[in-house]
């Protein structure tokens, strides 16, 4: 299989192989796969609700991380008001 990554998927895995904690490109992927399985059993398929609040809740992530806004609304505020309609 072939996997072409984005640059930034590039230096993820070169960070990683540099900190020692990995000793191959194979060894963090596979790492990442697992942490993946963990995360998301595949046993039971998603409903789209889930895929919906999963969606939402890494919005708010990156809201949170960025502090991002919208015109003097927060994205968490415009989340609300999309919940009343």
């Amino acid at each position: 299989m072939t996997i072409n990554l984005t640059p930034e998927q590039e230096q993820i895995i070169k960070a990683e192989l540099k900190s020692g904690r990995f000793r191959t490109a194979e060894d963090v992927i596979a790492q990442a796969l697992e942490a993946l399985r963990k995360k998301e059993p595949t046993s039971s398929p998603a409903t789209d609700g889930d895929k919906h609040r999963e969606a939402v809740r890494e919005m708010l992530r990156f809201v949170e991380q960025n502090r991002v806004t919208l015109q003097g609304i927060s994205v968490r505020e415009l989340i609300h008001e999309g919940h009343r309609l």
